[in-house]
């Protein structure tokens, strides 16, 4: 000690050339010693120590041989304790029947005892191997250790040596630490410096589990478990285990009896303490064990103890009657002797009566049945149940029910149960009941229901069809006019005509039993704008099922639009001005063909069906389609023809355009289209042939010339059938008589020729060329039978 230079003269040594041995004695007794880098750093400055000599010291303290053995640790270092793992038991599917109370305890992974690693340490804690101490020295000198206790219950302190700890409590260990310490913190004595000792990562310890449990054997637990985390980790008590006399053996004595129920029941955990090396819980046979079912609380099977009552099973154990208990009706299933007997028990008898083994208590419930009760149902205010002391009477009870007004009064039901248990109707009078005409006495479980006159008659309606914005079929009110449902109907459109409204009315009220073939009769009507009749009778009144049709006005109708496109002054589209508009009525409201249109090429367009066919008629055009053609790919290829929405229609501009209003000036329809393109300059060829292509056309050019700049026919190619489709839409055919050349339609620009291939014929099956030779030689061999027959 004399050695070491003093405190205030360590800026001018050279750390390097101090021993381990006197930088370990200089920390201790600056209080450097324990620190961390940053907090030596700190302290270093505080003592006058330069950048390099810091440099050098923290160099040298993390070489230090104290500094690799010792546990020093900063306060972010801390660890929570890690749990020690165990397997736990699977949750199962109830079984069925009764449950036995707190078997779910050990199906319930939410509960398990298992103990709180974050808890305080514990003062009575006893240490043994394999525990972590964390020593903390702070005040005057600072440091913090972590330790282990070795397999000699043994710890090593740096500069001091093995210090025995195992079998001490912890607040024993602190004291004896404080007195072995002192030797190198002396502030330890004087309250200059403190020490705290806490508990890290803790051990192991192995218990024994024996007696009627469902895995016995050894197990491996915290030094935290109790009787209850290690009964949870073996599966709890088996079929014949006792829940409530579970002992604590420990060095061969009994120590602890834990009774699960103290825990189920009120929450009571006291007799669960900590276990120790070796201890061995013990798990003793069932004494007693009673079921009870019914109008309890918690119906199970319960373990009970010497000298339980009914009572102590009832409310101490299942919670208590229910609130449809019938507490004079208890009844015990007992096993006795040789047989089993019966007993029945009040209330006021569950006192007296103790339970033995493997009694089934039956607590029943009151009867499903009313002893004063009369009901009413139906057309009134306030249907439901009510007391048969206040309404004693028929009368009365309607009074209370309230009828509405809307009630059919001539007739209700009253149903009525018998002597025999058996249901009966009675018809009474309503009218009659409130007039005081009749008086009826009713009786428990009497029932009365009263009718609405809509149930009893058919719903009454009225529609209204034609010119109205929403035409539909409206409920029947009485006193509904005329002008009325034409306001349901949403009011008149454009269309409509006032001049002339029909009103078409069922024969309803004829009593004659005969056969007529007039079954409505038909007014008419007519209406002014205000929707008030014109003449000066008197409104008129619907009657259920009338129907009323507005008519339309016949010329207040649009006639439909039809468009013109291409090479035209007006190109757009053109609303009808009369049923007889032509085609040439429409260029010349288009302004007429421009000089680069070509009129021999004018396309025409009509719709394939009319916009207004319904849908059902194109349905059924389908179907006839689907009949008729057997082949799948034509009958897919008519049903597109059918559903496309515009066709081409052949016509010839120039002859209409030249003799207005004749054949050739077609009648236009809504929806088509005229498209006059400009002059066409080439010509192009579809189908069989080498290569389909456009060409530009030259005046004098044939179908031969096309067809040789195409590359010629394909083999498939079926001249005879070659067709041209001009621009107009007119298509024309190949021509061919006998032994004459083929005469191909003449070309013009802008045509399209199409070249079809030839039908392939189906080549025949091996089976057919059977067939056909074995027939060839049956017809030979019967020709040479006739043959040999007539010589």
């Amino acid at each position: 000690m004399a050695q070491l230079p003093d405190i205030k003269a360590m800026s001018t040594i050279n750390i390097d050339a101090m021993s381990d041995a006197q930088l370990e004695e200089y920390l201790q007794k600056s209080q450097l010693s324990g620190l961390s880098p940053e907090e030596l750093e700190v302290k270093g400055r505080e003592r006058g120590l330069t950048d390099s000599q810091i440099s050098q010291l923290k160099q040298r303290v993390a070489q230090l041989p104290s500094s690799k053995k010792t546990g020093a640790i900063s306060a972010s270092e801390y660890q929570s304790r890690k749990s020690v793992s165990n397997s736990l038991p699977t949750a199962k599917a109830a079984s069925a029947g009764l449950p036995i109370f707190g078997a779910e305890f050990f199906t319930n992974t939410n509960l398990t005892f298992e103990p709180n690693m974050r808890l305080a340490t514990p003062g009575n804690y006893v240490l043994g191997v394999d525990d972590e101490l964390i020593i903390d020295v702070y005040g005057f000198s600072e440091k913090t250790t972590k330790v282990k206790l070795n397999t000699e219950g043994q710890i090593r302190l740096p500069n001091i040596g093995p210090v025995s700890l195992a079998g001490l409590t912890i607040d024993d260990a602190k004291l004896k630490l404080k007195q072995v310490m002192q030797k190198i913190y002396p502030g330890l004595a004087t309250g200059k410096t403190m020490l705290q000792l806490g508990l890290g990562q803790i051990r192991t310890i192995r218990v024994i589990m024996i007696g009627e449990i469902k895995s016995p054997g050894t197990y491996s637990v915290s030094s935290l478990a109790t009787i209850a985390n290690a009964l949870y980790l073996s599966g709890g008590p088996s079929a014949n285990g006792s829940f409530r006399k579970i002992n604590l053996i420990r060095q061969g004595k009994k120590l602890v009896q834990f009774d699960l129920y103290d825990f189920l029941l009120n929450g009571d955990l006291r007799n669960n303490i900590l276990l120790k090396e070796d201890d061995i819980i013990k798990v003793e046979p069932i004494q007693i064990r009673v079921s009870i079912a019914g109008a309890v609380k918690k119906p199970a099977i319960y373990e009970c103890l010497t000298g339980d009552c009914l009572r102590d099973i009832i409310y101490g154990y299942a919670g208590g009657f229910t609130d449809q208990a019938n507490k004079q009706k208890i009844s015990i299933e007992r096993i006795g002797d040789t047989s089993r007997t019966m007993v029945d028990v009040t209330l006021d008898q569950i006192d007296l009566q103790k339970v033995k083994s493997s009694d089934y208590i039956t607590v029943g419930t009151i009867l499903d049945k009313y002893d004063n009760r009369v009901k009413i149902g139906g057309a009134v205010y306030f249907p439901g149940s009510y007391s048969l002391e206040k309404n004693t009477a028929l009368v009365s009870l309607l009074k209370n029910a309230r009828l509405k007004e809307n009630a059919f009064v001539n007739r209700a039901l009253l149903y009525r149960v018998n002597e025999m248990g058996e249901t009966t109707v009675k018809a009474v009078n309503i009218r009659e009941l409130l007039a005081g005409k009749e008086n009826i006495a009713l009786r428990n479980n009497d029932s009365l229901q009263v009718f609405t006159k809509s149930q009893l008659e058919q719903a009454s309606t009225v529609t209204i069809t034609g010119e109205v914005n929403s035409p539909g079929i409206f409920p029947y009110s009485q006193g509904i006019l005329l002008e009325d449902i034409i306001l349901l109907g949403g009011g008149l459109t454009d269309r409509a005509s006032l001049k002339e409204v029909e009103l078409l009315r069922r024969i309803r009220r004829d009593t004659s039993m005969a056969d007529t073939s007039v079954y409505n009769s038909i007014f008419k009507f007519n209406l002014s704008d205000s929707l008030v009749l014109k003449t000066t009778s008197l409104a008129i009144a619907l009657e259920p099922y009338d129907i009323v049709n507005v008519k339309n006005l016949p010329r207040n109708k649009g006639v439909g639009s039809v468009t013109i496109k291409g090479e035209v002054l007006f190109p757009g589209t053109y609303q009808l001005n009369t049923k007889n508009d032509r085609v040439s009525d429409l260029v010349r409201r288009a302004g007429g063909v421009l000089t680069s249109g070509s009129i021999a090429s004018a396309v025409f367009l009509r719709n394939v069906f009319p916009y207004s066919i319904d849908a059902t008629i194109l349905d059924i055009k389908k179907q006839l389609v689907a009949k008729q053609v057997q082949d799948s790919i034509s009958e897919k290829k008519l049903i597109g023809t059918i559903d496309s929405s515009k066709q081409l229609l052949a016509f010839n501009l120039s002859s209409a355009l030249a003799n207005p209003y004749s054949a050739q000036d077609i009648l236009l329809e809504e929806g088509d289209l005229i498209q006059v393109p400009k002059a066409p300059t080439t010509v192009q060829v579809f189908g069989a042939v080498s290569i389909e292509k456009k060409i530009v056309y030259q005046p004098g050019m044939g179908v031969r010339e096309l067809i040789g700049e195409s590359g010629g026919f394909t083999d498939a190619a079926n001249k005879n059938a070659l067709y041209i489709l001009y621009p107009n839409g007119r298509v024309s055919t190949t021509k061919k008589f006998l032994f004459f050349p083929r005469a191909y339609p003449r070309l013009l620009a802008g045509a399209e020729v199409y070249v079809p291939e030839r039908k392939r014929k189906k080549a025949l099956s091996t089976g057919e060329l059977l067939g056909i030779g074995s027939s060839v030689v049956g017809i030979a061999t019967l020709v040479f039978a006739i043959i040999n027959s007539t010589k």
